[in-house]
């Protein structure tokens, strides 16, 4: 039952959810079959057991009665239609702003006026209430405004100029800039990371040059105008259109609405870490101070949440900066904002990991027993530190037999992708050649290895061990 586009559908249903859409089911505007109705019901009743079948649902439906499987089939799709009608609904009656603008719009097409009148009234003074908040939506919601009421004085068959067409016009012109700034950042921002042919048209790339020289005064373009030019200009001037961004979102983020803050923080970050990776340490400070804010104030929250992965982004970077005290504090600070299902994996991993950092080996296995791998991250991450730990414990056997089992296990995981698996292994390899340095000869060339091998995990660890690792004819181990 379960594997059907219905049952898949089904699935995504809370409690909640499942009462609405049977009321939804049973209502004689959207649905008069009975039929359909029962089996709504039925699926409902037995939603508990993922594996029940189709033949099971239909006896649960129908006593008695042969399973027919053109019948069920049937049933299935009319109700699997209306699941998603229930859907578009459900999103149609949570968005305010819709709801009345289509009213507003047929209103006007049956020519009444004083209904439009009273409705738009209170549309605007809705709209009005958020015109401090700077974001998309609202560019758009304003824009889609001005077109039903240039709709509506075309109706009036007035004949003069239309007053509303110059405020159309404006409103398209700031809802449009800012979302092909919007989208023209985000591609060159993916193409970054997935190495991709993306291109923008000329027609995008000269638009976006001449809102440059002469930019409207929106703060979203003018964010979205540093940020394009952060990522597109050379190193030499890149860094101004930076400082730009930070300008902009010191006097504008208190106005800007979550989603919108959410992904400018998200660039402004992404940005110092490209430039870390080129050894700009610099901006070290400059991304912790925007993790720390964007934290704070509960920008970098997704529903309420704070991601695990942004919490540990924020550990590495903080040690990295030799903070100890500050990652500690912040380690215990934020737990209780994580995800329930990764609470307790982020926080003993990262406190492994400044354990690890100060040298505080057996604190490190201590929390490391905590972890119960709700992330393949984590399963890594520690067999990881673990190999670390063992090393710097002067531990041989347990070293030995954790390097051997990790190189295994990269090799026979297939879920794993091919470059994270690839940048394990060769840690593993490196690390195994770093036991076995027995002249300064290997060393110097082992060192040059580490430095040019990509991908690579713990490049600076590795390094740091083989450079202080003191040279004896026989190997380590």
């Amino acid at each position: 039952m379960y594997t059907s586009k219905l049952g898949q559908l089904l699935l995504t249903f809370n409690t909640s959810d499942w009462k609405r859409f049977l009321t939804f089911v049973e209502s004689p505007y959207f649905n008069t079959n009975t039929d359909v109705i029962r089996l709504g019901q039925s699926v409902y009743q037995l939603r508990g057991s993922e594996s029940i079948t189709k033949a099971e649902v239909y006896r649960h439906c129908f006593p008695g009665q042969p399973f027919d499987t053109q019948r069920m089939g049937t049933l299935m799709n009319y109700l699997l239609k209306l699941a998603e009608q229930f859907l578009s609904v459900e999103k149609f009656l949570k968005d305010d702003f819709e709801s009345v603008k289509d009213q507003l719009w047929e209103l006007s097409d049956r020519k009444l006026s004083k209904h439009y009148d009273f409705l738009l009234r209170k549309l605007e003074k809705q709209l009005g209430k958020d015109d401090n908040k700077i974001s998309a939506v609202h560019l758009s919601r304003q824009f889609r405004l001005a077109e039903v009421k240039m709709f509506h004085f075309s109706n009036q068959k007035v004949r003069r100029g239309d007053p509303i067409m110059q405020e159309v016009y404006q409103k398209l012109n700031l809802y449009y800039y800012t979302r092909v700034l919007q989208y023209s950042c985000a591609l060159i921002s993916w193409q970054l990371v997935v190495n991709g042919k993306f291109e923008l048209s000329k027609v995008t790339t000269n638009l976006i040059e001449d809102l440059y020289k002469a930019p409207p005064k929106y703060p979203l373009i003018l964010i979205y105008l540093s940020i394009y030019k952060a990522i597109v200009t050379g190193e030499e001037e890149n860094g101004l259109h930076f400082q730009n961004l930070l300008a902009y979102l010191e006097k504008y983020e208190q106005r800007i609405e979550h989603d919108e803050i959410k992904e400018i923080y998200l660039y402004a970050i992404n940005f110092c870490a490209r430039k870390i990776r080129k050894g700009e340490n610099s901006y070290s400070t400059i991304v912790l101070n925007l993790y720390d804010e964007g934290i704070r104030h509960k920008y970098l929250h997704t529903n309420g949440y704070l991601s695990h992965w942004t919490y540990t982004n924020v550990v590495k970077m903080g040690l990295l900066q030799h903070r100890y005290d500050w990652v500690e504090e912040f380690i215990n600070r934020y737990k209780e904002e994580l995800q329930p299902e990764f609470y307790e994996d982020a926080f003993h991993f990262n406190l492994a990991e400044l354990y690890f950092t100060k040298g505080l080996y057996n604190e490190v296995l201590d929390h490391i027993q905590h972890l119960s791998f709700s992330d393949p991250y984590y399963n890594l991450g520690t067999r990881m530190i673990m190999i670390k730990t063992f090393y710097e414990l002067n531990e041989e056997e347990s070293l030995l037999a954790r390097l051997a089992s990790f190189t295994i296990y990269l090799k026979r995981d297939t879920n794993l992708s091919s470059t994270y698996q690839q940048t394990c292994l060769n840690f593993c390899k490196l690390l195994h050649q770093i036991l076995k340095v027995n002249s300064d000869q290997k060393k110097e060339k082992l060192i040059r290895e580490i430095e040019e091998t990509k991908p690579l995990a713990e490049r600076n660890w590795l390094l740091t061990t083989l450079k202080a690792q003191k040279i004896s004819p026989v190997s380590r181990y």
